[in-house]
């Protein structure tokens, strides 16, 4: 080693090894604490010093880095690796899990949409002791299919889970008449729980798409495969809170199809507004989430993040 490699590794071991501090270093050395700093600087940047971070789950930092610069979010976490749906889905929701941790706090309100990745994320929840924590389901119900996706369930699972209580949308996520509709959320419960989720701190949702055959929508039967046929003719190519949206972010509606959620505009107000998908054939509707500035949050895997820069024209890090 030359003189100034064997410096670096001299003060990076009183520094990281024997726990000394700047100011400790500084008197030993003879030198100013601000030539310190910039020594351990500098080991850092010629790898004299590598910082390694035991993470559960491995994340690639360069794209995570390029996800919440290139869209503007307030954070992304990308996780590392290819693997099948599910387990990448799975994946996807302990990390938001691990993150919800990180930012949920007593006091607060938590609103929540349905399907499969809540429901991953439901299972990936520890339980923990929160004071005063409301989990509010923010659509109407899936009503047919698998309860365990739907709003009713998971909204009792995670409040239990989480010591708090929870606000549920006792209705059908689609109705046909406007007069039901009207009725419906005019009805007390309804209504309280409507406005209970224009105002929560942290929204957690998953991201549908038009073209997933195996989606909690088209499974639950809630559209036809002639409704869905109309709404792609339309453009639509996304879903949130049951409704949907085209490639930019703008709603697509149907005719005589009225949707009992809260609007769109309840996922922006939030502090956190964290979506959560995984592979790369669910980028295009990810990406129309981004658009509408639904979310600010995305906690997706790799394939998912290399194909949304891609389909935006933006630089993707290797």
């Amino acid at each position: 080693m030359d003189n100034r490699t064997e410096l670096l590794v001299h003060v990076s071991e009183l520094y990281y090894q024997q726990g000394l501090s700047q100011q400790e270093i500084s008197k030993i050395m003879d030198m100013s604490r601000p030539t310190i700093s910039r020594l351990l600087d500098e080991a850092k940047e010629t790898g004299v010093v590598e910082i390694i971070v035991h993470s559960p789950i491995l994340k690639h930092a360069q794209l995570s880095y390029a996800l919440r610069t290139e869209f503007g979010l307030r954070d992304a976490v990308v996780l590392a690796g290819d693997y099948e749906y599910a387990k990448s889905l799975t994946r996807c929701a302990e990390e938001a899990a691990h993150f919800l941790n990180t930012v949920l706090d007593n006091n607060q309100s938590i609103g929540i949409s349905w399907g499969r990745a809540l429901e991953a994320l439901c299972d990936a929840i520890k339980p923990a002791e929160y004071y005063n924590v409301n989990v509010v389901q923010m659509v109407g119900c899936l009503g047919t299919g698998n309860p365990r996706v739907d709003g009713l369930e998971l909204a009792l699972r995670i409040s239990k889970k989480l010591g708090g209580t929870y606000s549920n949308i006792y209705a059908p996520v689609y109705v046909d008449s406007e007069l039901v509709y009207t009725y419906l959320v005019s009805e007390p419960q309804i209504e309280m729980t409507l406005k209970k989720a224009l105002s929560v701190d942290i929204v957690l949702s998953g991201i549908g798409s038009l073209d997933d055959p195996n989606g909690s929508l088209y499974q639950s039967g809630c559209y036809t495969p002639e409704d869905r046929a109309e709404l792609m003719r339309r453009g639509a190519v996304s879903s949130l809170l049951g409704r949907m949206l085209d490639a930019e972010g703008n709603e697509v509606t149907l005719d005589n199809r009225y949707v009992i959620s809260a609007p769109l505009e309840a996922m922006r107000y939030p502090s956190w507004s964290i979506g959560i998908n995984a592979s790369r054939e669910k980028a295009e509707c990810t990406l129309a989430a981004v658009r509408g500035l639904y979310l600010n949050t995305l906690i997706v895997d790799e394939p998912l993040a290399r194909e949304m820069l891609r389909l935006a024209g933006r630089h993707v890090p290797e």
